[in-house]
Formats: structure tokens, C-alpha cells, sequence
């Protein structure tokens, strides 16, 4: 019996991972570097992609543990433990999405704003957010939570009560649906065409909703959970029509970007009902046609480098400007904030507290911000430097 409880022992520590990757044996040092090439090469953002894999060796068994979300990463995974040791392979590597969740893979967010955890539960740090009506995909279930992949590829954790879950068939019938996109930065869809009839949800700019008819100055829709009401006509958009009419230009994205003044800083947030700094930039942009990716750091990889002049005289209106600690012989950029350049040394942007603002370059301005001015590190330019964007469908 104790011969047989050490055994066990011995078993729990190597399925536990207690000689995995991150601490390797010596012998498995070279095995372990290629695969870390092979996830700098499938997964170099782990924000965007999954490639978390340990591997355990006993003998000439090796047992790979984990998950891909891409099934080529784990062929080349395979192939290189075969090739590096041989003997047995114990396959424990799921690729995403997983397997149980059958063909219902697919989430149309049904909240006005679905708020996207780091972890599945409430107390987890908001990452992200979703809007209604967007396709997300589903990676995985814990509880009542999805793992979800939005249509930016950003990942987190989304209640499965916050959207409908379905079928690629039911995709495809959401997308080819008549829809109407809220246009105004706050407006409710209402039991009956009537402002004193009761609200059946929220609705913010951005969000999509199905049109089933038209009632005076009413819309009645349909949300994607099936609930229907009706939202005034002033406060949409035919879906089709808005996104033919988008018009990508510096004074659209500097209206877009005012009329957020005053909308409260959130961290994780992506929409009106609250916005972070890229989050504020994500929404603008969104706002006008092009999806921006989630964070500072990596909108700061997109567009065209700007150089800025020896006084801003080089940036142009809609430029995404870039704060945080420039490189140096010591130590790597770092960028943590961003916002949008109006002209004439004023910028707009979300720093906290009171939320969405107006700041200055210029020392003799009122709201000269000499901080963000010495955290300046560079500019991209999104407008004009490509064809006009296409509005990712939803």
C-alpha cells in the first residue's frame, strides 16, 4: 500500500504540472525554447490568441497538457515532441473552440453593453466590453460563463446570460436581418411607441438592433434574445444605410469625439455607458466606421508613424496620440495612454476622473496638461493612410 501511494503520489505531481514547462528538466531545455518559438509565433499577444502548453517527461513518455486555439499550432507542437524525443505521446492538448460545446459556438450579445472579465466571475478586472448585437465567438464554458473571442479578437469572459447562445446557422440569419444601429449616445427600447411605456432594455450608440416595422415615429425591433419593443425613430439608423454613409474624415471623428465630453472614465470600458483611454479611441473610431484594436499599446502598432515636429506643427486632426515612457538604452516603450489630436495643440481624450476631455500642448492654454506633454511619445495617423475602412459585420 504505501509502494502504491507514492506511486500515485509521483502521478499527481506529473499531471499537476510540477516538472512542466515553466521548470523544465535540464534534458528538455532545448524542447522547451522551441516550443516558446512556436508560441511567439501563434500566439505573440496573449490578449488576441491562445497557445498555453506544458509538456511533462517521464521516461520516454511525454505528456502534453493544455490549450491552442488553432489547430496547425498544435500539429507543429506534436510534430516537435515527436521529432525531439519519440517514444509515447499522451495527448492531452485541447484545441479551442472545445469540443463541448457542440455546434452552438456562436454569442449574440443581448445587453445593451456586456461587460468582458479577465476570469469568469464579477470580481475579475473588466478587460473589455461588448455591444449589442455583436457576433462573439465561443472558446470554451465555466460555470455561467464563455470564454469569448470578440470580433476585434480581443478575449475574456462573458455571462452566458448577457447574450443568446447559438449556431453558425443562427449567425447567419442574425446578420442577413434588417437591423437598425442606435445612433444617439443614450435611448430605451420601450414596451409600446410611447416615452411613458415601460423600458424593455438600454440602448447606446453602436448597438444593433432587428427592425420588424415601422410605427409613425417609432422603430419596432426586435432584440437577439427575442424581446421586442420599440425606440424612437430619431434615435437610429438603417443598418445598411449608416454603414454606406460612414464618412472616415478628421472633422466626423473630432464631432464623434465630442459629443463623449463628460462620459466617466471606466477601466475595461469600451462604450458610452463608460470608457478607459483606448476604450474612448476604440468607440470614436468605431463610431465612424473602423474598428480599432482594443488596447493603447496596440492601436500604437496600427496606422502610419507620424513625426510630430519640434511643436505638433506636423500632426494632423484625427492623428491617435501615444503617452507613456519612450524607449532607452535600459529600458523598452512603454505605452499607456492615448488619445485623439483636434488641431492647434488640443487634444481630446478620457485620463480618469472626470472622464472624457479636453486638454493643451500649449503652456498659455487654460487647460495646458504639462504632464501628458512630457509623456508624450509619438503619433499614428489612421485617416487617409488607407482605403475606406469596412465596417466589420455584426
Amino acid at each position: 500500500m504505501k509502494t502504491k501511494t507514492i506511486l500515485l503520489v509521483v502521478l499527481a505531481a506529473l499531471l499537476c504540472g510540477l516538472f512542466s514547462c515553466s521548470q523544465p528538466p535540464k534534458s528538455t531545455s532545448p524542447l522547451i525554447a522551441a516550443i516558446d518559438s512556436l508560441k511567439a509565433h501563434y500566439a505573440p499577444d496573449r490578449r488576441v490568441a491562445v497557445f498555453d502548453v506544458t509538456c511533462v517527461q517521464q521516461g520516454s513518455i511525454v505528456i502534453l497538457r493544455g490549450e491552442v486555439d488553432n489547430p496547425k499550432a498544435k500539429e507543429d507542437v506534436m510534430n516537435l515532441v515527436h521529432k525531439s524525443l519519440g517514444g509515447q505521446t499522451i495527448d492531452s492538448l485541447k484545441v479551442l473552440p472545445d469540443s463541448q460545446l457542440g455546434d452552438r459556438r456562436f454569442g449574440i450579445v443581448a445587453v445593451s453593453v456586456g461587460n468582458v472579465r479577465t476570469n469568469p466571475r464579477h470580481s475579475a478586472e473588466m478587460g473589455t466590453q461588448a455591444m449589442m448585437g455583436m457576433v462573439v465567438r465561443l472558446l470554451k464554458k465555466h460555470g455561467g460563463w464563455y470564454n469569448v473571442q470578440l470580433p476585434d479578437n480581443y478575449l475574456g469572459w462573458l455571462e452566458e446570460s448577457a447574450m443568446k447562445v447559438t449556431t453558425e446557422a443562427g449567425v447567419e440569419s442574425w446578420k442577413s436581418a434588417t437591423k437598425v444601429i442606435a445612433t444617439t449616445v443614450f435611448s430605451f427600447v420601450r414596451e409600446h411607441p410611447s416615452l411613458s411605456s415601460q423600458p424593455v432594455s438600454d440602448a447606446v450608440a453602436g448597438v444593433l438592433l432587428k427592425q420588424l416595422s415601422m410605427a409613425g415615429p417609432w422603430v419596432a425591433v426586435e432584440l437577439p434574445d427575442g424581446r421586442k419593443g420599440y425606440i424612437e425613430r430619431s434615435s437610429v439608423d438603417e443598418y445598411g444605410h449608416w454603414k454606406n454613409t460612414r464618412k472616415f474624415t478628421p472633422e466626423n471623428v473630432e464631432a464623434t469625439a465630442k459629443s463623449l465630453i463628460g462620459i466617466p472614465y471606466l477601466w475595461g470600458g469600451t462604450s458610452p455607458k463608460g470608457m478607459d483611454c483606448s476604450g474612448f479611441t476604440k468607440t470614436v473610431f468605431r463610431l465612424n466606421g473602423l474598428e480599432l484594436a482594443r488596447d493603447a499599446d496596440q492601436q500604437a502598432a496600427g496606422g502610419e508613424a507620424v513625426e510630430k515636429g519640434s511643436d505638433f506643427e506636423n500632426l494632423k486632426k484625427g492623428d491617435l496620440l501615444f503617452f507613456g515612457r519612450k524607449a532607452s538604452a535600459e529600458k523598452a516603450e512603454n505605452i499607456s495612454h492615448v488619445g485623439i489630436y483636434l488641431g492647434k495643440k488640443v487634444f481630446i481624450h478620457t485620463p480618469g476622473g472626470a472622464g472624457v476631455k479636453l486638454n493643451s500642448f500649449d503652456p498659455s492654454a487654460p487647460n495646458y496638461n504639462e504632464a501628458e506633454k512630457k509623456r508624450f511619445v509619438r503619433a499614428r495617423r489612421y485617416i487617409g493612410t488607407q482605403p475606406v475602412p469596412e465596417v466589420p459585420k455584426k
